[in-house]
């Protein structure tokens, strides 16, 4: 649906979040409306409440809150399976990474407790293959702040987790990205919790299989980048952060693309402002749009950029 008071090349005010949430999981259901859910609006708090943003009405109206409070899920953190549900698994509650898992569904707009998975998680990756699981990796446990290396696959038809072999090494903070193979492409991070340890390194996930094997490393170690599949099947790394946590981290303003055919990395003209955490978004016209993010420790971009992979 039309949004009523979009401008041309511009932005304009929307209708402000009941609740304030700080990296929300969002979701655009089948009928276009997006839910919004979890986040924590004061330092550590966890919430329950969820609500859906109506764009023919410019209305956040509230829905049905979810079993487990969870916070740190993020923009990402909510899967849209091919049954029109929406996936939420593991986060934070509290002051521990969640292992519980739940499913909205839009028509009744109430919350299902799924089985769990076999590990707790926050700031993990949730991909949808090809044939309708979602493959989860790596991550973090608040509980011990050990980082992970274990990955596992949720079937909707059965409602099952299943364990996977290994990632070829522990990640959180990392990103991946479904090819048009059918293969999927995992990378960056951090092998460690609040301390300097940002990865370049790359895996590909083969679901056939169930296994993964290194592929071509990313030429700049990043952490809280984004990662998004151009127009023509190649994913781009954007921005992120190197240093640590509790101190001043390094915003990258570097940009690289993926090659599938050859499994190597090449430069792609930089941001023209570094940040980590950003949104990054394919447009319809095949440019990406990259906006907000952070730098240094806390300040915050209200800045927006858009890349055309034509003219680079």
């Amino acid at each position: 649906n039309p949004v009523p008071f979009a401008i041309a090349d511009g932005w304009a005010p929307a209708s402000p979040l009941n609740v304030p949430r700080e990296y929300p999981g969002l979701a655009r259901l089948p009928d276009g409306r997006i839910l919004a859910v979890t986040g924590h609006p004061l330092g550590g708090q966890s919430l329950s409440s969820a609500e859906i943003y109506d764009p023919a009405r410019d209305l956040w109206p509230a829905t049905g809150s979810l079993h487990v409070p969870r916070n740190g899920v993020g923009p990402e953190g909510l899967m849209v399976l091919p049954t029109g549900g929406v996936l939420i698994a593991g986060g934070g509650t509290g002051n521990r990474s969640a292992d519980e898992v739940e499913v909205f569904d839009p028509e009744s707009e109430t919350w299902a407790l799924m089985a769990a998975m076999n590990e707790a998680r926050s700031n993990h990756t949730m991909t949808l293959l090809g044939d309708g699981r979602v493959l989860v990796t790596g991550g973090i446990d608040w509980t011990t702040d050990r980082v992970l290396d274990s990955a596992e696959i949720f079937d909707p038809g059965t409602e099952i987790w299943t364990k996977l072999a290994l990632l070829t090494g522990p990640r959180t903070n990392h990103c991946a990205v479904l090819l048009n193979s059918g293969l999927v492409l995992i990378a960056g991070g951090a092998a460690q919790a609040d301390v300097a340890g940002e990865l370049a390194s790359a895996e590909i996930f083969d679901p056939e299989s169930g296994t993964f094997r290194t592929t071509g490393a990313m030429r700049e170690a990043r952490r809280a980048f984004r990662l998004v599949v151009l127009p023509d099947g190649r994913p781009m790394a954007i921005g992120g952060a190197r240093g640590p946590l509790n101190g001043r981290s390094n915003e990258l303003a570097r940009v690289e693309v993926f090659d599938p055919a050859t499994e190597t990395w090449s430069e792609a003209a930089p941001l023209r402002e570094g940040r980590w955490g950003p949104t990054a978004t394919v447009l319809r016209n095949g440019t990406v749009l990259v906006t907000g993010g952070m730098y240094g420790r806390v300040g915050r971009r209200r800045s927006v950029e858009i890349y055309d992979p034509a003219q680079n």
